[in-house]
């Protein structure tokens, strides 16, 4: 993609390019992956802006014990940045941040991030977007570009519970996205409240090392056992001289996800009969019918988000952790209290209770075109065309936008189709095609009709609640097929967009 070995942008603008002034909301997987697609091409009047320290996005935020990634480590990269160094099928998150931030240093997009700053509003001026954007230590100011694109992420402010006298606990409360390091968990009991993945991840290391710690289940959810296999030194030596395994493998697991689990959740299929049976035979393996019974979901495989775990079984069934599935009724300065009257004493409670899922950019304001503000286009939810764009938002773009297939793909590998995408009218822009473009109305009314139309046979529709349905109990991910999807975003429709 245009770097040299010692990681110069080698590509140059052709005669008669005009350079735009990009800016990129968000360096996370899918901020890092469209400033390196811009640096490769040339454009280098960019900046990012993140609010955090550091980059990273989800990987940074989250640092709580036992996080990992749910997706092969060989499929949550770039497909064309491989790396033959993972330690295992499923890596920490810190190892995944540190392969992100490396590739945001090698293509040189690391320095053009303004880390700690804030974008608070950005506005559609009829010619370009103005942004307000505010620092950590208080100040603000106003950046101006030609294009701006949003890569915010989906999962992004984390979601307090509101259970009484949570306030009043005398002991330590942290979130798994806010993560306390200093921490003192030896010995400790430890309350876990949230049964996701993150809730499920956090088991197995707390009962190594705290004296207690109980797991408040409010929904049972089903475990895909694939075991964490740790690569050998021998594997990474191995890869890093043949690299056409790293491709091998990118390709190996991208088929399972896709073809696979992704199929069965858009259609009720062999593919979704197989994941339920190997989800009911591991949970067969916990052995007292009492425990057993409480970690049974009522619903199909897939309709909420498959975790992936070989360890939360062994470590639920240890000496020191239990499984309360009665209600929470309130919090007191010693412990949780159950709705059936229980005291659980506790020294620590950890809140594995998500995020407020599919904001986007919120909740930064907007001013596109006409004075439509971003709220009143999504009013009745969050809605775009393609899933990187929306009507009268010129020259606006999004990297993870709504609808994009979270949950049936790797987001680097979306990151990867969307970023391509987006640089096909960044190119246009350049080569003088058009001062602003952005989708039709009607367009992305037929898009997101065909959509809803099609959600019907997938697992989210299936009676089950989660982060992937709106409001309206409406789910906001992808209907159709990863082939669907990037033969979709291959090439732009242009006569679906307003051109001027």
């Amino acid at each position: 993609m245009g770097i040299s070995e010692s990681g110069k942008i080698l590509e140059t603008l052709a005669a008669g390019k005009r350079k735009p002034r990009v800016i990129v909301v968000g360096a996370g997987l899918s901020g890092i992956c469209m400033g390196m697609r811009l640096m490769a091409a040339g454009y280098d009047d960019l900046i990012v802006l993140e609010k955090a320290d550091r980059c990273g996005g989800t990987w940074h935020y989250n640092q709580y014990p036992g996080l990992r990634c749910d997706v092969p480590s060989h499929y949550y990269q770039y497909s064309f940045e491989p790396s033959s160094r993972w330690s295992h099928r499923f890596c920490g998150g810190e190892e995944i941040r540190r392969y992100f931030e490396r590739m945001a240093r090698k293509y040189q997009v690391f320095e053009r991030i303004r880390f700690n700053t804030e974008t608070r509003h950005a506005e559609w001026t009829g010619g370009g977007w103005k942004l307000d954007v505010a620092t950590a230590n208080g100040a603000s100011g106003q950046l101006e570009c030609d294009i701006l694109i949003a890569a915010c992420g989906i999962l992004v402010r984390p979601k307090y519970p509101d259970i009484p006298g949570l306030d009043s606990f005398a002991g330590q409360v942290v979130h798994s996205a806010r993560w306390d390091h200093t921490l003192e968990l030896a010995g400790e009991r430890v309350g876990v409240i949230g049964n996701g993945s993150t809730g499920i991840q956090m088991i197995k290391p707390l009962t190594d090392v705290c004296s207690k710690v109980i797991s408040f289940q409010r929904t049972p959810q089903w475990v895909l056992p694939i075991p964490n296999r740790k690569y050998s030194g021998f594997g990474h030596w191995l890869t890093g001289k043949l690299p056409i395994l790293s491709k091998l493998y990118y390709n190996g697991y991208r088929f399972l996800m896709e073809q696979v689990l992704g199929r069965g959740i858009i259609k009720d299929n062999a593919s979704r009969r197989m994941v339920a049976k190997l989800c009911r035979w591991n949970l067969d393996s916990v052995k007292d019918a009492d425990l057993r019974a409480k970690l049974t979901p009522d619903y199909t495989p897939m309709c909420k988000r498959l975790v992936m775990s070989s360890e939360f079984y062994p470590a639920i069934q240890r000496p020191n952790a239990a499984l309360v599935r009665a209600g929470i009724d309130h919090v007191e300065p010693r412990g949780i209290v159950t709705t059936d009257g229980k005291l659980h004493e506790l020294d620590i409670i950890a809140l594995a209770t998500g995020f407020h899922a599919n904001e986007y950019m919120l909740p930064m304001t907007m001013t596109g075109a006409h004075g439509v503000t971003l709220d009143a286009a999504w009013q009745d939810g969050p809605r775009g065309y393609r899933t990187v764009a929306m009507p009268n938002f010129p020259n606006f773009f999004m990297v993870m936008g709504p609808h994009s297939p979270v949950g049936n793909f790797s987001l680097a590998s979306i990151a990867e189709t969307q970023s391509e995408y987006i640089m096909k009218f960044v190119n246009l822009w350049a080569e003088r095609k058009f001062e602003q473009v952005y989708p039709r109305e009607d367009a992305t009314l037929r898009f997101n009709a065909e959509m809803l139309a099609n959600m019907k046979d997938t697992v989210w529709a299936t009676g089950c609640k989660s982060w992937y349905l709106d409001e309206k109990g409406v789910p906001g991910s992808w209907p159709w097929t990863a082939t669907r999807f990037r033969a979709d975003l291959r090439d732009p429709k242009l006569q679906e967009y307003v051109i001027a």
